[in-house]
């Protein structure tokens, strides 16, 4: 168990000695959830619309409607920089606290994280095997299967439904030592946030162990970081910068004071409108560095500032019962939609993707709905269980000393 050691160490610890991460408010809670929920929302829509539409240069018509349309559907990369940071908020916060607290373990550490991710990522793994194997046997003539999916690279689909591969997706190896699994790219963020969780508390006691001068602990500490650095490498790593932009902000909302009404107002437009350019250069490329992973992860941080002092809606239960409904099955939606919406696809349009005329368009509307209501029925039975998984582990792995 980690504790405070002694004084003069704890002096030296600077900032980390004197932070004490700030409760969450209800109504900041229920902003976290419906951010959530969106950027979740964000990612299926945004494939929904890449998966049975044609691009925008091959529209037969462009008026004002498809122009928002495709824009605004076209920030799924981004809404992961969304769960980096909010996962940098929340996990960092936690650890911190657990440690200030003296109740830091290891062991409690790990079962939480592992069962947060693997309660859906299995039940996703082994859901994406049946639509996959199922789809390239039924529908092989369509070349969905067989062939380098338009839009989404070069990786084809059945060459990707080995047992190898899954057990890598199982262990987060995906893009690090195998690609993922199926036609499920979008695994490739968990991959991220797993080795994320491993490297922060890490570091930070790393960190920790520098300033009170324990080199024996310390310097084994930096060494695993260094190889797990080099492990993951430079792409991966930038998003954990991106992830500990999230970390700040536990240090900014516990150290800085609230925001008056007036100063709060002006902040959240200020950090609202930094977000938009950001969002704006990265849909449209310029400038490139405004619109850049690390850019948005900044200006989404500014933003959520100010969401955590927003206190709007506090009061009302039935916002708060919506937000949290809809972030009830994020996680869900997020794992398991991209195998259903091919599935679907090579089943009502094999041949080509459509124009965005009106009929087409409630197909897609239809389409989006059904694996809306496929992932919240699979939450009953995956993130709703969360708790129960934890449980089972805590009584079933056993303790290895303290924590």
């Amino acid at each position: 168990m980690e504790t405070h050691a002694d004084a003069s160490g704890t002096r030296r610890l600077g900032l980390l000695s004197r932070i004490r991460p700030s409760a969450i408010s209800p109504a900041a809670s229920a902003h976290l959830d419906l951010v959530r929920a969106f950027a979740a929302w964000a990612v299926m829509w945004g494939h929904v619309r890449a998966i049975f539409f044609v691009d925008y240069q091959q529209l037969r018509e462009i008026g004002p409607f498809l122009k928002v349309l495709y824009f605004v559907t076209g920030f799924g990369h981004q809404a992961v920089m969304v769960f980096f940071v909010l996962s940098g908020f929340l996990i960092s916060s936690t650890a911190i606290q657990s440690w200030m607290s003296g109740r830091w373990s290891w062991r409690e550490y790990a079962i939480n994280r592992w069962s947060r991710l693997h309660v859906v990522l299995i039940p996703g793994l082994l859901l994406g095997l049946l639509w996959d194997k199922t789809g390239s046997i039924v529908f092989a003539s369509t070349g969905l299967y067989s062939h380098p999916l338009e839009g989404f690279g070069g990786a084809i689909a059945q060459n990707q439904i080995t047992t190898g591969t899954f057990l890598g997706n199982a262990f987060f190896l995906q893009t690090i030592v195998c690609p993922t699994f199926g036609s499920n790219g979008p695994l490739w963020s968990l991959s991220n946030e797993w080795w994320y969780y491993v490297l922060f508390p890490v570091a930070l006691f790393a960190g920790i162990a520098w300033a009170k001068r324990l080199i024996w602990r310390a310097m084994p500490l930096a060494l695993l970081v260094v190889c797990l650095s080099v492990f993951l490498g430079s792409e991966k790593m930038l998003g954990f910068i991106v992830w500990m932009t999230g970390c700040g902000l536990v240090f900014a909302h516990s150290g800085l004071r609230q925001l008056s009404r007036r100063w709060l107002g002006i902040y959240s437009l200020i950090a609202s409108l930094v977000v938009a350019g950001c969002l704006t250069a990265a849909r449209i490329g310029k400038p490139a560095a405004l619109g850049s992973d690390l850019s948005v992860g900044i200006a989404f941080t500014l933003f959520l500032f100010g969401v955590l002092h927003v206190n709007v809606g506090g009061k009302s239960e039935s916002y708060a019962t919506i937000a949290r409904f809809l972030a009830g099955f994020s996680y869900s939606l997020y794992v398991l939609h991209f195998p259903l919406l091919l599935f679907v696809r090579a089943w009502v349009a094999p041949t080509q993707k459509w124009q965005p005329d009106p009929q087409h368009l409630l197909c897609g509307l239809a389409a989006g709905a059904v694996v809306l209501g496929y992932a919240w029925l699979m939450a009953f039975f995956t993130e709703n269980r969360t708790r129960a998984i934890r449980d089972w582990m805590r009584t079933t792995i056993p303790r290895f000393g303290s924590g």
